[in-house]
């Protein structure tokens, strides 16, 4: 016997996956933040330490929207 799942566990598993998805982003973005790197020639970031940050940025950003727009589309019940 094969249980199938239904259309809420399917919405609870893709609303689970796009939240680690985040939680990832924001993780890469304090990763960034700790391993950042100063040219202590300028005294600004060194270009790698920027580009890493601009990408975690932008990752965790786009995250966020996947997330909203999931939301916006499959709102979570609410309880009576």
């Amino acid at each position: 016997m094969t249980i199938e799942p239904t259309e809420f566990d399917m919405v609870a598993l893709a609303r689970r996956g796009l939240q680690a998805l985040l939680d990832d982003a924001a993780a890469e973005v304090g990763l960034a933040r700790r391993h950042e790197l100063w040219d202590r020639r300028t005294g600004q970031l060194t270009p790698e330490s920027e580009e890493a940050k601009a990408t975690a940025f932008a990752a965790w950003v786009e995250a966020g929207k996947r997330l909203q727009r999931f939301d916006m589309l499959h709102p979570e019940p609410v309880e009576a």
